[in-house]
């Protein structure tokens, strides 16, 4: 059902793939063992179509081996099968898997009230492996402004500079990428007024605009890319990252990413282009500004304080006014 997309696995509101490949391999050998897994929950959308509200890893981890492309791996018991595909094992392994009932469906009907699947989701993901909040907004915010800012998360910038190379990597499957994107549409409209409760802003953003007008989020959309797109021409691979020794640390800052992403969206597009005909005089001025050890602070240490907040922006703000006069 899932190689025909009768099952979607990644319905908006499912957390990214967070299973690597040994606790796929341990889900597959617990089926070989014949030890009982915990049911996964079905919502109907239409007839003979089906969402995940929970059990995603599972049905992915099963669809993954039964297709080849998944080789068992780290096994406990069946060591003698670590590196196997399907189509290696045993064929009484083989035929066993493909006959025996091993996990139970829970399905709620189509007939539903429609924020029930939300609400069972939300419940059954918290008591295991706990949401991290982004993927909380995930679910509780879903709408029009969460889908925009998956949307903008897939800029292939911001995925390089955090270091997100696939599906696979950590920053990805925790959704690092699009809390990102909503960290600077939040600072852009309260980094003067910060409250010093990253996580509290973020929600109250969310909450507010979740329903946006399609006007509202073409603007909130348009900021970011212009405000990514100059971060990218300043300071190209260097973006959001901090000088060290003359050369550059290969780690992007939260602090260093709400300082220049807030700062180019302050200026307009003449001084950005000023700066730009500069060469490398964004990057310069970020070097100047790390010899003011309180902006490195600002930037590095308790950085959801409020008047650090104020610091860096203002500080880099000020700074590439000055580089581009």
């Amino acid at each position: 059902m899932v190689e025909t997309n009768a099952i979607d696995v990644r319905p908006q509101f499912q957390r990214r793939e967070r299973w690597d490949a040994s606790k796929q391999s341990a889900l597959i050998e617990s089926f070989l063992l014949n030890i009982p897994v915990p049911p996964v929950y079905l919502a109907e959308d239409d007839f003979g179509s089906y969402s995940v509200i929970d059990g995603k890893q599972r049905l992915t981890a099963i669809h993954e081996f039964m297709r080849g492309r998944l080789p068992l791996t780290l096994l406990e018991r069946f060591r003698e099968l670590n590196g196997y595909r399907f189509d290696d094992l045993p064929p009484a392994l083989r035929n066993a898997l493909l006959v025996r009932p091993y996990i139970r469906a829970v399905t709620l009907l189509r007939q539903s009230d429609p924020s029930t699947k939300y609400e069972v989701f939300h419940r059954l993901n918290s008591g295991g492996e706990p949401l991290n909040a982004q993927e909380i907004r995930n679910v509780i915010y879903r709408g029009p402004l969460n889908d925009l800012l998956v949307t903008l998360s897939e800029h292939p910038f911001l995925r390089g500079q955090l270091k997100i190379r696939d599906t696979r990597s950590p920053a990805y499957r925790g959704m690092l990428d699009v809390e990102y994107v909503l960290r600077f549409l939040t600072l852009r409209e309260t980094w003067e007024q910060f409250s010093g409760d990253f996580r509290l802003s973020m929600d109250l953003f969310m909450q507010e605009h979740m329903n946006a007008r399609q006007a509202n989020l073409g603007e909130l959309g348009d900021s970011f890319l212009r405000s990514l797109n100059a971060c990218e021409e300043l300071w190209g691979s260097h973006a959001f990252k901090r000088p060290d020794r003359g050369a550059w640390r290969d780690q992007a800052l939260a602090g260093m990413y709400d300082s220049q992403m807030v700062a180019v969206s302050l200026l307009d597009d003449d001084t950005i282009g000023r700066l730009a005909n500069k060469g490398d005089a964004a990057i310069e001025k970020v070097r100047v500004l790390f010899e003011d050890a309180a902006f490195e602070d600002a930037v590095r240490v308790a950085t959801n304080t409020p008047s650090k907040v104020r610091y860096r922006v203002a500080q880099m703000t000020d700074g590439l006014r000055a580089a581009a006069a």
